[in-house]
């Protein structure tokens, strides 16, 4: 996972570190006596298994959750259009937050509860950190996915063949992106950089540091640069969903294994790490478990939530 020169993402709103900085000051001990209410599960490395499929004692695990009382949620950085293809395999999830936070779902009732999006402005300026450069964009609008159309033919020029049935079925392909994006611009929620194969987007991040764009941005893994609007992130959004259910973030469990998750492992009152998760992505954690090919969110679900 890249850091591109170290760890630069800052707390966008306030208190956002606040139950991770007094976590560590007491120590994490176990429980702590503290019962857990919800937990928040990553999508790609962590809630799917390295062939994109849902591990079956993830779904015994989650349905146990429900069970008991407790209250389980999607965090992604997919756009709703790409979460939504799991829902019936997870019919016993009830929230998700997508687009690394800029959109807040209740998928019992099927409705959009928050959506963030660009200042327009800032689109402008995005364009120009990655120009002459070999890169796929990968932008998200309202809760639709759209790619250059021609990309699709070429994912592995972008390390991006194993999401191929994804962006096929749910991403609308577009004759100009950099033209569409101009012109819709105001309607944008997520923009990530995915630079050709043997090369990065540490350069794209440079600039946008450099030229003090108003973003948030986070390795999803090394081959994909994800920039929201700035104050967007899946802890802002954890934070968010905890507080319309009345639900303490302090009694919330966060489950993720990458650069995006960082927010919300720090935000909720227990960070969980999965086995394959990036060095920072644990370092932001509490906890490890097993990796996403071996039982690490069941193992999340008995050991922490349940237990």
């Amino acid at each position: 996972m890249h850091s591109c020169g170290g760890d630069w993402l800052m707390a966008a709103h306030p208190g956002v570190h606040s139950t991770a900085v007094a976590r560590r000051l007491r120590g994490f001990h176990g429980r702590d006596s503290m019962a857990f209410d919800l937990i928040a599960f990553d999508m790609d490395g962590t809630l799917l298994d390295d062939e994109k499929h849902v591990l079956p004692s993830t779904i015994e695990a989650i349905r146990a959750a429900t069970s008991a009382g407790k209250v389980v949620a999607i965090a992604t950085g997919r756009s709703p259009s790409m979460m939504l293809p799991y829902r019936e395999l997870l019919p016993d999830v009830s929230y998700a937050i997508c687009t690394s936070g800029a959109h807040l779902l209740d998928l019992r009732r099927d409705s959009l509860l928050a959506e963030r999006a660009f200042d327009p402005a800032v689109i402008s300026q995005l364009l120009q950190t990655h120009k002459g450069k070999d890169v796929m964009l990968e932008i998200f609008s309202g809760t639709e996915a759209y790619d250059e159309a021609d990309s699709f033919n070429h994912l592995d020029r972008y390390g991006l063949q194993e999401f191929h049935d994804t962006f096929v079925r749910v991403c609308h392909g577009v004759d100009d992106i950099e033209g569409w994006v101009l012109n819709h611009a105001s309607a944008i929620s997520k923009y990530i950089v995915h630079p050709v194969v043997g090369e990065d987007a540490c350069d794209v991040l440079a600039r946008i540091r450099e030229q003090h764009i108003p973003v948030e941005a986070a390795f999803s893994q090394a081959n994909s640069l994800e920039i929201s609007p700035k104050g967007v992130s899946k802890g802002i959004a954890l934070e968010d969903l905890c507080g319309l259910l009345g639900i303490p973030i302090e009694r919330c469990i966060a489950v993720g294994d990458s650069g995006n998750d960082l927010e919300m492992l720090r935000a909720a009152g227990l960070g969980i790490a999965m086995g394959n998760a990036s060095p920072d992505a644990v370092d932001a954690s509490d906890v490890t478990v097993a990796d996403n090919n071996h039982g690490g969110c069941a193992e999340a679900v008995y050991d922490y939530l349940l237990k």
